[in-house]
């Protein structure tokens, strides 16, 4: 039997702890075997998108040396591109020379020597400058993946040795081919040198006790009870906005940091299918379909691209390749998805290597540390006739799913603040600078911000749209119609100018010119991403007006086709004042009211607070009163202040009075008005209503 051993020298391997390890690899087959090893190399030329300055000639001659007298021999491979000829010459030929010349001869070869003679022959005057640039490399080219100073050092040892070099000599043209190759490192010192702006991260913390399987039903226990570190949500790729279908992701590693899992749940309206445009995996009609992509850039590797439709069709993709061969990467992933009524989801398994061997499967790094984190990014395209959205966990402020600088923070361990560089910016930056201002209640400056923020250079259509919408808000809270009317103007997008205007009447109570002016409008022409939006303004006018059934049909749809927890909390409350008030359907109105804060944990929304009280007195009028107690008590008056501590107390009080617990009810309304932060009016209504009771 022969022994091939797989990275049997490993020609990059130039620290001496990595080179101890191969040996007692070696040693370990040979008291296994009579016969001579062979050794396997995959040579990491650049046709698979390798950049860092890997000149080890003392690990290439020294490795061989070692291998000499117990080896049958080498089969070596070399990832070349079809331009192997012209492009990388300068790095490419330096491994095949020294492994070469390294076969000449027996045992005891002097790594120096050879070293200085290829210097002094191939560079001739700039010779010296090369051997010390060749041995900086050696030991410190591993650390240029993330350390600039020695990115730059390596950098200014080059530039010394083209100095040496005459212009238009066989040198200098040489130096070159080297130069050509450096080109990249070059553009990783640019990178080092910028630190990220702010990006959202991701941390795993502990590893399933548990094996997942990968079934796309996310039931083990640990998806169940996945930590909030390792669980995020997708926004708006360009605003960073909810968008109008949410989706949920969540992250674990298994314990020998081998395999990295993600589960996906996409939201969907009830009973829509899925666009699926495809079932085939490697096929690129996928992205004309919905999906998910997983973009991973690892601390060895920028990066791969991962994507899995509902179907659980698969299409991988190594984006550091030169782009005719970023299909041939296989990821060897293992992905399942399930299809449910209201969402679908993805699970997905990820084998990671360290072994750089095999450069075309697997996704190659080491699990993901403080120190040493990935950049990732989880995408999703949800596209209809009607419409196209794209949400990202990270957006990244363009059109694009491509902007590796906008990839999340991803790693193991424990809570961790990252440097941010202040210099950068764009409009996600600014425009959360301008969300302050709107918090902190400054709707002149605020305004001001968004004006600015609308006229940056090279954002796109719907960025233009979101900032000039967010001025609008800040000039509705100043009351000035005039502005915000003609701020909404410049909108280019119809839905999302039309949608503006009519909150600008509605801000306005012009509840009767909105209908005229917006009543023919047919939303399923809308992009289905501002449904919801516009709905639910026509649908406030509508139920003003008390037009019972078409603000149903409006608020409805709103709801359908909205995400954001808080927006949905005021459909909500509408709906069921609409169905209370103007349809005069209680039943209904409580399954409104019921949604927006049955299974939550705290009441603390305006919205909530409205239909636990509405819920509350419906449930009274219909004599269900400890049905009406039990539902206000889901209120933690003890801990609510204001308005709404005292209405909630107030019609505690009300609901005791008319279930005929009067001596209950007595007990709460003094409790009630000896509170001496109680307002004017409350305090009116309370004395009222004591003075009935006998």
């Amino acid at each position: 039997m022969q022994v091939i051993i797989v990275g049997g020298r490993r020609p990059r391997n130039s620290l001496p702890e990595q080179r101890e390890e191969i040996q007692k690899l070696r040693a370990g087959w040979l008291e296994k075997t009579t016969r001579p090893l062979m050794v396997f190399e995959n040579y990491p030329n650049t046709g698979r998108g390798f950049y860092l300055p890997a000149y080890t000639p003392k690990a290439i001659i020294e490795s061989i040396d070692a291998t000499k007298g117990i080896s049958e021999g080498e089969d070596i491979w070399l990832s070349i591109a079809q331009d192997f000829e012209t492009r990388n010459v300068g790095f490419n030929h330096f491994q095949v020379y020294f492994t070469a010349r390294s076969y000449w001869g027996g045992k005891g070869l002097d790594a120096d020597a050879m070293l200085q003679e290829y210097c002094q022959q191939f560079y001739g005057p700039a010779g010296d400058a090369m051997n010390a640039f060749f041995e900086y490399c050696e030991p410190n080219w591993q650390a240029m993946e993330n350390e600039i100073e020695r990115v730059n050092e390596a950098l200014t040892l080059f530039a010394k040795a083209k100095e040496n070099a005459p212009k238009e000599s066989v040198y200098a043209k040489r130096l070159e081919l080297i130069d050509d190759f450096l080109e990249e490192l070059r553009k990783k010192s640019a990178l080092l040198s910028q630190k990220r702006g702010p990006v959202t991260k991701l941390r795993t913390v502990w590893e399933p006790k548990e094996p997942i399987v990968i079934d796309g039903k996310l039931d083990e226990a640990y998806w169940q009870n996945c930590p909030a570190s390792s669980k995020g949500s997708l926004r708006e790729l360009q605003t960073g906005g909810l968008p109008s279908f949410g989706t949920t992701v969540m992250a674990a590693w298994d314990r020998g940091g081998h395999n990295l899992y993600f589960a996906i749940q996409c939201d969907e309206n009830p009973s829509e299918k899925p666009n699926i445009a495809t079932e085939e995996n490697e096929d690129q009609s996928i992205w004309y379909g919905d999906l998910i992509e997983i973009l991973l850039d690892t601390d060895a590797h920028r990066y791969y691209q991962i994507a899995v439709n509902p179907a659980g069709a698969l299409i991988d993709l190594d984006r550091a390749a030169d782009k005719n061969s970023w299909l041939r990467w296989q990821s060897q992933a293992e992905v399942a998805t399930h299809i449910a009524d209201d969402h679908w989801t993805v699970e997905i398994r990820i084998p990671v290597t360290d072994d750089e061997n095999d450069p075309l499967n697997q996704v190659i790094g080491r699990k993901p540390s403080q120190s040493l984190p990935w950049h990732f990014n989880v995408c999703r395209q949800r596209i209809r006739e009607n419409g196209k959205e794209y949400s990202a966990f990270s957006p990244t402020g363009t059109a694009s799913f491509h902007e590796p600088m906008k990839f999340a923070q991803f790693y193991d361990g424990r809570s961790h603040a990252f440097d941010v560089d202040n210099k950068v910016t764009d409009y996600l930056i600014e425009s959360r600078k301008a969300e302050d201002l709107e918090k902190k209640r400054k709707p002149e400056e605020a305004i001001r911000a968004w004006e600015k923020l609308a006229a940056m250079e090279g954002i796109t259509e719907l960025q233009q749209s979101h900032a000039l919408s967010r001025a609008i808000f800040s000039a509705r809270q100043l009351r000035d119609f005039d502005k915000a009317t003609a701020l909404a103007e410049k909108i280019s997008n119809d839905a999302i100018r039309e949608t503006a205007l009519m909150e600008v009447l509605l801000s306005q109570r012009e509840t009767e010119k909105l209908i005229k002016q917006f009543e023919q409008i047919d939303f399923a022409n809308w992009p289905f991403w501002h449904r919801g939006a516009g709905a639910y303004a026509r649908g406030r006018a509508f139920a003003v007006l008390k037009e019972g059934q078409l603000a149903e049909s409006d608020l409805s749809l709103a709801l359908k086709y909205t995400s954001d927890p808080r927006i949905r909390s005021g459909i909500l409350a509408s709906l069921g004042h609409n169905r209370e008030f103007n349809l005069q359907d209680d039943e209904g109105a409580l399954e409104a009211y019921r949604m927006n804060f049955i299974g939550k944990e705290r009441i603390g929304g305006a919205d909530e607070f409205r239909s636990v009280q509405n819920a509350a007195r419906i449930l009274t009028r219909q004599q269900k009163f400890d049905k009406s107690l039990s539902t206000l008590r889901l209120i933690d008056t003890k801990n609510t202040q204001g308005t709404w501590r005292y209405t909630s107390l107030l019609l505690e009080a009300e609901v005791l009075a008319a279930a005929g617990r009067k001596e209950e009810a007595q007990e709460s309304l003094r409790a009630l008005l000896a509170d001496e932060k109680l307002d004017k009016r409350t305090r009116e209504t309370a004395t009222k209503l004591l003075d009935t009771l006998p």
